[in-house]
């Protein structure tokens, strides 16, 4: 199965980023590919299934389920599916005038090879962009632009992880866990709660919670309350006292601490800013 799409320029060139075409292969042995001089564009492959091989510099690299690889405009490409287990593999060929800060050169010297095994949610976003393929221009440039950049921020944070980044059925334990805290972020939560309801240690949680998020579970919890309370401030005529007693800090001197630190502002400036004036 060789499925190409091929997508007109887009008219507005100052787009971000924009497909130039896309597919999916599977169950192609003969698929071979040798670039001496490589594209004008990016070229991105995933990996889903199968195996194949792709070479970086001197070296042949094995590419199986859950690795794909990234190579820049005019970076040399030579890569094909195993003969006996030939890969299933989804790719775009897109320009990116506008995403070098999300990039950072990945790709641009050589092939870069890259393992996105447990980000389900990119497979989900790459199927998405496929339906489009045989309408392209119903979707119309600005939605095909924010569904690339949708898929490449989405895979760029994932690979950007921490090196302990969790395994994928801690991952979702994890995700499940930071909704419950979101939920209950009003009660007055522990350590310990957090992590009992992961059914991980504190130290073990934490450690797997940051590697996930960026962040603790007790800063992730604080970012929740003080969500909640910016909905408050400019709905409700309440004191800030009450606030912070309902979105669950037990002290509105520590609420106005943690507000002024994430907002770099205090409640008060923050509904003066909104053009709310509580009597």
């Amino acid at each position: 199965m060789r499925i190409n799409y091929f997508i007109p320029s887009p008219r507005f060139t100052n787009l971000i980023c924009y497909p130039e075409s896309f597919g999916h292969y599977a169950d192609e042995p003969s698929h071979s590919e040798n670039r001496t001089h490589g594209l004008s564009t990016y070229n991105w492959h995933i990996v889903r299934g199968g195996k194949g091989y792709i070479q970086v510099g001197e070296t042949i690299l094995e590419l199986g389920q859950g690795t794909g690889f990234l190579c820049g405009p005019g970076v040399p490409q030579r890569y094909y599916a195993d003969q006996d287990e030939p890969w299933d593999i989804r790719w775009v060929h897109f320009t990116a005038p506008g995403l070098s800060t999300l990039l950072q050169g990945r790709g641009e010297r050589e092939a870069w090879v890259f393992s996105w095994e447990g980000a389900d949610r990119l497979d989900r976003l790459w199927s998405d962009l496929l339906a489009t393929g045989l309408h392209p221009l119903q979707e119309g440039e600005a939605r095909l632009s924010a569904m690339l950049y949708e898929m490449l921020a989405e895979f760029i944070m994932y690979v950007d992880g921490s090196e302990e980044r969790p395994q994928p059925g801690m991952r979702t334990k994890l995700m499940e866990t930071a909704q419950w805290i979101r939920t209950h972020s009003h009660q007055p939560l522990t350590l310990e709660q957090m992590a009992s309801q992961a059914e991980y240690s504190p130290s073990h949680f934490s450690r797997q919670f940051h590697g996930l998020f960026g962040k603790t579970p007790i800063e992730f919890l604080n970012e929740c309350r003080i969500l909640q309370s910016k909905s408050l401030l400019i709905s409700t005529g309440w004191t800030v006292k009450k606030v912070a007693e309902t979105v669950g800090f037990a002290s509105s001197t520590y609420f106005i601490q943690r507000f002024r630190k994430n907002e770099g502002m205090t409640p008060e400036q923050f509904r003066e800013l909104r053009g709310v004036h509580v009597k």
